[in-house]
């Protein structure tokens, strides 16, 4: 287990098996030939991954905070509803600051665990001082309705010419209590597949009412993802309980 300290308090993320939406969605352009060796998203495998106790440590200083709500094309598969940051929020790993830029969706997951796809994927994008970025990605699964995400999710703007500011929204909210991820060594999922992006992907999903993913959906009705890439050389590191 790593050490995951919050400067703010969590939530609990409930599984909820997923039955009933598609395995495949609408795939951005641009391969690992055309964009370098080390590309993301991938399909994580957990018998090719290398479990480990002593991860480095993340500290999630979250806070609420304003944010704005953007739709970047809808329904243009590289584009997506983000939440735009600009109060000075971090997360601290391997001794480094990274700040919190902005967080977005797509439909269905673009990381998949051991072949299962999620109905969406939330990535929280961060950058350090020196340039290099950091995404978390978090799965999220059919279930309860999401009291956290609701102040986005029950107005999301249309289109480009709408956007929705919420002056107080818990960040702090999206990051699951349960600690176990999956780490490696990847890129951005959008052009122009930017590589050297260390991927944090939580193992435990959250969950959103149907209601609240199909208004996602509507949106992005042919999707938002790019497809897996393959792994080539690199490792995928966890302290996820391989016996559990």
């Amino acid at each position: 287990m790593i050490d995951l300290r919050r400067c703010g308090r969590g939530v609990v993320a409930v599984t909820v098996a997923m039955a009933m939406f598609p395995t495949t969605a609408a795939a951005t352009e641009g391969s690992s030939a055309e964009a370098g060796a080390s590309q993301s998203p991938i399909d994580i495998r957990t018998s090719d991954v290398a479990f480990v106790d002593d991860l480095p440590s993340l500290r999630f200083c979250y806070h609420t905070v304003p944010i704005e709500v953007v739709n970047t094309g809808s329904p243009d598969p590289e584009t997506t509803i983000r939440g735009e940051v600009e109060s000075r929020t971090t997360l601290r790993s391997n001794g480094k600051n990274y700040s919190l830029l902005q967080f977005h969706f797509h439909t269905t997951s673009e990381h998949r665990l051991d072949g299962e796809v999620f109905p969406m994927e939330m990535h929280l994008v961060h950058q350090a001082e020196d340039g290099e970025q950091l995404v978390v990605g978090i799965w999220i699964e059919a279930g309860d309705h999401n009291r956290d995400l609701a102040p986005i999710f029950a107005d999301l703007p249309a289109d480009e010419t709408e956007k929705l500011t919420i002056r107080r929204f818990d960040l702090d909210k999206l990051i699951p209590d349960d600690d176990d991820t999956y780490r490696y060594q990847g890129s951005l999922t959008t052009p122009p597949f930017t590589e050297g992006v260390q991927w944090i992907v939580f193992d435990e999903p959250l969950e959103m009412s149907l209601e609240q993913i199909l208004s996602f959906q509507a949106l992005f009705p042919d999707g938002n993802v790019r497809e897996p890439q393959p792994l080539n050389d690199r490792q995928v590191l966890s302290d996820v309980d391989d016996d559990a």
